[in-house]
C-alpha cells in the first residue's frame, strides 16, 4: 500500500471552512472522498475560531473533524510542546501556524493554505524543507 502524505490545514483553510465558503468546503469533501490524509493542528482551530465565533462556524469546524479522512491532532506532552515552542522560537509563527508546521515536518506532509505568501519567511528560517501547498482562487 502506497503512503499519501498528508495535508495539514491552516488556519486560513479553516478560517474559510468557518464561514461556509462552498467551493473549499467542496474541495475537502474531495479529498475526503478520495482518501487524502487531511490533518488539522488543534490550535489551528483556535486561531480559525477566534475569526469566527458563530454557532455555524463551530459546527463547521466539529463536523470537519468527523470526516474519516481527517485527525485533529492536539499537543501531546512536553515533547510536541518544547517542539512548538522551538519552531516560535525560529519562525516567529503565531503558535497555531506554528502548530501547523511542526505537523507538517513531524508527518512529511503538505500544509494546504489560501495564502502561501504568509509562509515564505517560515520557509526560509528552517533547516528542514517545509512544503507549502495554495488552493488557487481558479477554483
Amino acid at each position: 500500500m502506497t503512503h499519501i502524505p498528508p495535508l495539514i490545514l491552516d488556519v486560513t483553510v479553516l478560517g474559510e471552512l468557518a464561514r461556509g465558503d462552498a467551493t473549499i468546503i467542496n474541495l475537502i469533501q474531495i479529498f475526503d472522498a478520495g482518501e487524502q490524509p487531511m490533518v488539522i493542528p488543534a490550535l489551528a482551530i483556535t486561531g480559525a475560531t477566534l475569526g469566527n465565533k458563530s454557532p455555524e462556524a463551530a459546527d463547521a469546524l466539529r463536523g470537519l473533524a468527523l470526516m474519516e479522512g481527517v485527525t485533529v491532532v492536539p499537543l501531546d506532552g512536553p515533547e510536541e510542546s518544547i517542539a512548538l515552542a522551538d519552531m516560535i522560537s525560529a519562525t516567529r509563527l503565531a503558535a497555531w501556524d506554528a502548530h501547523a508546521a511542526t505537523e507538517a515536518l513531524s508527518l512529511i506532509g503538505a500544509i494546504l493554505t489560501m495564502d502561501a505568501s504568509r509562509w515564505e519567511d517560515p520557509q526560509r528560517q528552517l533547516e528542514e524543507h517545509l512544503q507549502v501547498i495554495e488552493i488557487s482562487d481558479a477554483l
